[in-house]
């Protein structure tokens, strides 16, 4: 089976023009993701998607293979519609631009779990027909969710919290700290990191389905899928992660590879 990588890079961002290529550790951020997915085992290939020529310049002097795409996207899982659109695989993997901390292996953990589902998911879900329909039919997404440090990364609304149910199926994302403590707070919170598997039905699905109201007022893309019942699971990371939406989170991702 062909399992091809993409990291969408936007150039354009409006809290921070030109992330991609804002320096890590002395070199652009955008080519330490590159690194750190290439150590994947699993995946075929992998590409970079964005709809900077600057981007493409830098990716091009350093080797690493581009498709170019449209600058109209507005969320990242539109920009791999696109981009998927250029490949033959029968899955593809998106994994953020703006994730560094992201490994080799956390794509391969999350890859893994989509690959069980489809060659074997009905002993997966005892007494949930509904589940296993579902991916039978192939129409799922698997993601990574990694586990939230702090009270302050909790009440930060750039992370999107995850809450799962039975067999690591999502729930619901939120910007809020979901769930509210109040019966208890033995309870680790988690978030969204950038690792998603997508189908070939998964990403047709998101491309004919306008965006309801939740994602709207979330702005969360995989509540595209949980709003219309399409099952998405969750794979936990198990380490912390950091999307750099600031240059105080880039400093901060700094400081965390620095102190190990």
């Amino acid at each position: 089976m062909k399992i091809t990588g993409i990291i969408p890079a936007r150039y354009g961002s409006s809290r921070f023009p030109g992330k991609p290529l804002a320096m890590l550790e002395g070199r652009p951020m955008l080519f330490r993701v590159f690194e750190q997915a290439s150590r994947s085992r699993l995946l075929t290939e992998l590409f970079v998607a964005t709809e900077s020529p600057l981007i493409e310049e830098a990716c091009r002097q350093e080797g690493i293979p581009v498709l170019m795409t449209s600058p109209d996207h507005e969320n990242p899982t539109s920009r791999l519609c696109e981009a998927a659109k250029k490949t033959d695989a029968s899955l593809h993997v998106m994994i953020g631009g703006d994730e560094p901390l992201l490994t080799g292996s956390d794509i391969d953990s999350t890859v893994r779990r989509a690959l069980k589902l489809i060659q074997s998911p009905e002993p997966l879900f005892p007494g949930r027909e509904e589940l296993a329909a579902g991916v039978r039919s192939g129409l799922f997404v698997v993601n990574a969710m990694a586990p939230v440090s702090s009270p302050a990364e909790a009440m930060d609304t750039t992370n999107i919290k995850v809450v799962c149910g039975d067999f690591g199926v999502g729930l619901y994302t939120s910007r809020f700290p979901i769930p509210y403590p109040k019966g208890s707070l033995n309870f680790t919170y988690r978030k969204f990191a950038s690792i998603g598997v997508y189908t070939r039905e998964a990403l047709r699905f998101f491309e004919e389905t306008p965006r309801g109201i939740l994602e709207t007022i979330e702005e969360c893309d995989l509540l595209r899928f949980m709003e219309k019942g399409v099952p998405v699971f969750f794979v936990d990371t198990g380490h912390p992660s950091l999307s750099v939406d600031t240059r105080k989170d880039l400093a901060e991702v700094s400081r965390m590879l620095t102190s190990g």
